[in-house]
């Protein structure tokens, strides 16, 4: 596979910083991918290690997107922001299924043309299985490569977090790194800070050796692990209530009944 695509992948890290009413504060080595959406069929069509809607090595599914429907993800972009123009083009930055299996706490989709950003949606999700999607269309442009959004909270994410506050998305889109904030503000003050960033990389057969497939542990394929580990820091060591799982609240929260939360488990 040539280095000829708009897609890329990114190495680089995730992070969390908690300020109140604990700190607590963690960085981990991530690779993560950012699709455009027009190229998911040539990419499977010229790689024998992603695959597009079928199983793989690497493989992105529409099915673990959005709403899950029997749609592509652009076609559910397409609804949730409405007013597309011609030529404007979806990124999608995530994690692909690692032989089948990812945990992507968070996807983003970002609207293009040309080098600048005309809509989001951020998707959300948490470990019950449950998924949230914020459209975001009213952004802010802060200089040439960096736009912001706010939100209201409205998905159940973590369970020492209750359901207050409101969200700025920071997103800074550059040809050679990507960084993707989401800061939680509760009465004006910030709350915790959230970050994705990387810089970016040849989507080619080389890159996915050494950036994906040789460090998995890298990956979304170890989201789920990582993420328990935190939440026996922030119960045991920083002695944070436990928030319990309320009832959908928004018609762009999609719930999965049948799954518990393995964080519970572990408290």
């Amino acid at each position: 596979m040539s280095n000829q695509f708009r897609s890329y992948l990114c190495r680089g890290d995730v992070a969390h910083q908690r300020l109140h009413p604990r700190q607590h504060t963690f960085t981990y080595p991530m690779t993560f991918f950012v699709f455009d959406l027009d190229e998911l069929t040539h990419l499977h069509e010229r790689s024998q290690l992603f695959h597009y809607n079928a199983s793989g090595p690497l493989s992105l599914k529409d099915g673990d997107y959005l709403h899950g429907k029997n749609q592509s993800i652009r076609e559910g972009i397409d609804q949730l922001l409405p007013g597309q123009n011609s030529g404007e083009r979806v990124l999608t930055v995530t994690s692909p299924r690692y032989f089948g299996y990812a945990f992507n706490p968070v996807n983003f989709h970002l609207r293009m043309d040309r080098d600048s950003l005309r809509g989001a949606v951020a998707e959300v999700n948490n470990t019950f299985g449950d998924r949230h999607v914020y459209p975001l269309q009213n952004l802010e442009q802060l200089d040439s490569h960096t736009w912001q959004a706010r939100s209201k909270k409205q998905f159940h994410v973590s369970p020492f977090n209750n359901m207050s506050g409101e969200y700025l998305f920071t997103f800074r889109v550059q040809p050679e790194h990507i960084h993707l904030g989401v800061d939680l503000y509760r009465e004006g003050t910030c709350v915790m800070k959230t970050w994705l960033s990387g810089d970016t990389r040849p989507l080619t057969s080389a890159n996915i050796w050494k950036y994906a497939l040789l460090r998995p542990f890298d990956t979304a394929l170890n989201s789920m692990p990582r993420i328990l580990w935190q939440a026996l820091q922030l119960k045991f060591q920083k002695q944070l209530p436990v928030h319990p799982r309320p009832a959908p609240g928004s018609p762009n929260t999609l719930i999965d009944r049948d799954q518990t939360d393995p964080t519970v488990h572990v408290l």
